[in-house]
């Protein structure tokens, strides 16, 4: 799957025209839907111990005149946010940038923080999806398809695995993707623990290496059979044995499970880690033919 994500390059931005100025908190603000909440504790800790000189300077998209407030930040949210505490009027030094469109500022957001800091896998999800990337755009796409939600916070509905999702993507597509969310919707609903990762990315690997070999009505009863909790501590247990990535034991457990189903008959399928290409990102891409016999 290629990948469109929108790259801002330091030169790219130059050439839109950049300047720097010294702007009041009071016409900066923050865009949700590719900046992180503020920590307000941590922009606190920044207002008690404030130091211009300290402060650096704030990287921040000009809106335009129609904007009100005008300059989005792109990086120094929290540094805005400890100046405006310490005193509303307070003037920051920013780097401002002209002509960017949203996504192109959530993506300099992203280059900048993966640059400077390390984001947590969510605050790169968002940036990326603002930004337009293909594979996140996709993924998003089948998601909402089958009534579900990409979310990080615990709840009925939520899936939270975005790295397991991209995994499955690659190996098989977002054909893999869907199959696997909609097997699991369709034997747990929207129980929060059926879509932790270890679970998303076992089912999808027993989907995609073992397409030809398993019954899937055999597939659907052997999980309606077990409950998430119970999947995640087989499939610990196995730790100690077997080698490969968490996906990998989860496949392996499921099929241990598959193999004992006397409710639907069936031949019973033998597999090890390396039924599974170990579990690789890349393994077993989709224009390859299956080599499983």
């Amino acid at each position: 799957m290629t990948s469109s994500v929108v790259e801002v390059s330091t030169a790219a931005v130059t050439a839109r025209g950049s300047f720097i100025d010294a702007l009041c908190v009071e016409e900066l603000f923050v865009d949700p839907s590719y900046q992180r909440p503020t920590d307000m504790g941590r922009a606190r800790t920044l207002a008690a111990a404030w130091d211009r000189r300290l402060a650096g300077v704030i990287e921040v998209s000009d809106r335009g005149e129609q904007q009100h407030p005008r300059y989005a930040v792109i990086d120094g949210a929290h540094r805005v946010e400890g100046a405006r505490l310490r005193d509303p009027q307070s003037m920051v030094v920013a780097s401002i940038h002209e002509g960017l469109s949203i996504a192109e500022e959530a993506a300099l957001f992203d280059r900048l923080n993966r640059q400077r800091r390390r984001p947590s896998t969510w605050d790169h999800w968002r940036a990326r999806k603002v930004s337009g990337d293909a594979t996140v755009t996709a993924i998003e796409a089948v998601v909402s398809e089958l009534g579900l939600r990409i979310d990080p916070g615990p709840r009925e509905g939520n899936v939270r695995c975005t790295a397991t999702l991209e995994k499955l993507a690659a190996l098989g597509g977002t054909d893999l993707v869907r199959e696997t969310l909609q097997l699991i919707l369709s034997v747990w609903d929207l129980r929060t623990d059926a879509y932790d990762a270890p679970i998303v990315h076992g089912v999808g690997l027993i989907q995609h290496h073992l397409r030809e070999r398993i019954d899937p009505e055999r597939l659907a009863d052997t999980l309606l059979g077990v409950v998430p909790l119970a999947l995640r501590t087989q499939a610990a247990a196995l730790g100690d044995t077997l080698t490969g990535t968490a996906g990998v034991r989860m496949a392996t457990t499921i099929m241990v499970l598959y193999n004992k189903n006397r409710r639907v008959l069936g031949r019973p399928v033998l597999v090890s880690a390396r039924s599974f290409g170990g579990g690789a990102r890349n393994a077993r891409s989709r224009p390859l033919p299956s080599k499983t016999a």
